[in-house]
């Protein structure tokens, strides 16, 4: 960029009046007459984009003249800035009062907590994985009993159309004949006990379109393990709120339908399963000895 300069000899852009300098100010006041100021004048006819913007590279401003030579920046507030951050994630330049930030967006930031949570998660060990979601699961539970806070739509009636309770309840058939769910920990208990006796069993076992926890193949025995707060032990909620009461009618329900079917089935609580387990093995192995 050249700067410009009173010394040298002046020519008029717009109407091509010229004078061998400006030092005592005769081109500025030739200026006036088309309004302009030198500074103006300068902007417009003189110097190019680039020679007027802020050197600061995260700022798009053009600067001011000063005696008709631009600044280098903008503003006192560019002048004074440190040099802008680099994004950890996506490699853009931006600014941040905390010169400690890592990330420009909240959306770098969410990707870059994903990646280390994924590394985290593949680091773990499968049984410290499985220790981290069962304390997850347990934590999420005991504060949903102690806020009588449910899911916000359990137990709720018309809140899905027919044809999306239809497609939900085929998605959920389709997870659960292929097995991509999670079982709960109380299922984890009753699984091993079974293969420990070398039980034949199927897991999640469909019928009429219903989930049931475990089916004992030989025995025709369809054994189910209720969780306390969602199916209301009356041990902890003899007083059962409405989706409570709603997911006792569902059990009901499936009760009808195993029956119908020619299986005997057996309801386990949450409570006797971790508290009393002696107790749930005799009864199941009294059943099969009576089958």
């Amino acid at each position: 960029m050249k700067s410009y300069n009173a010394k040298n000899p002046q020519e008029c852009k717009i109407c091509g009046y010229k004078l061998s300098h400006n030092k005592q100010g005769r081109f500025t006041q030739h200026l006036k007459e088309h309004n302009f100021t030198l500074d103006s004048y300068l902007s417009k006819y003189y110097y190019s984009y680039q020679d007027l913007k802020c050197n600061r590279d995260s700022c798009n401003n053009m600067v001011s003249l000063t005696r008709g030579i631009p600044n280098k920046f903008c503003s006192s507030s560019c002048r004074q800035k440190k040099p802008p951050l680099i994004c950890a994630e996506c490699g853009s330049d931006f600014e941040a009062k905390n010169r400690n930030t890592k990330t420009c967006s909240s959306v770098c930031a969410k990707k870059i907590k994903s990646k280390k949570i994924t590394l985290w998660h593949k680091g773990m060990h499968p049984d410290e994985k499985q220790k981290h979601f069962k304390r997850i699961i347990t934590k999420t539970a005991a504060t949903r009993r102690n806020n009588n806070t449910p899911s916000w739509n359990s137990g709720k009636k018309g809140i899905y159309s027919e044809t999306t309770i239809n497609k939900i309840r085929q998605a959920t058939l389709k997870q659960m004949k292929e097995k991509v769910f999670r079982k709960t920990n109380i299922e984890i208990i009753i699984e091993k006990f079974l293969m420990k006796n070398k039980i034949n069993y199927r897991y999640s076992y469909i019928l009429e379109n219903r989930q049931f926890v475990f089916l004992l193949i030989d025995y025709k025995i369809i054994i189910e393990c209720d969780g306390d707060y969602w199916h209301a032990n009356p041990k902890f909620y003899p007083f059962p709120k409405e989706w409570q009461e709603e997911r006792i009618k569902i059990d009901l329900i499936k009760n009808g339908i195993a029956i119908t079917n020619g299986y005997k089935i057996i309801r386990f609580w949450e409570d006797d399963i971790l508290n009393n387990l002696q107790y749930v093995e005799r009864i199941i192995y009294d059943l099969l000895a009576t089958t």
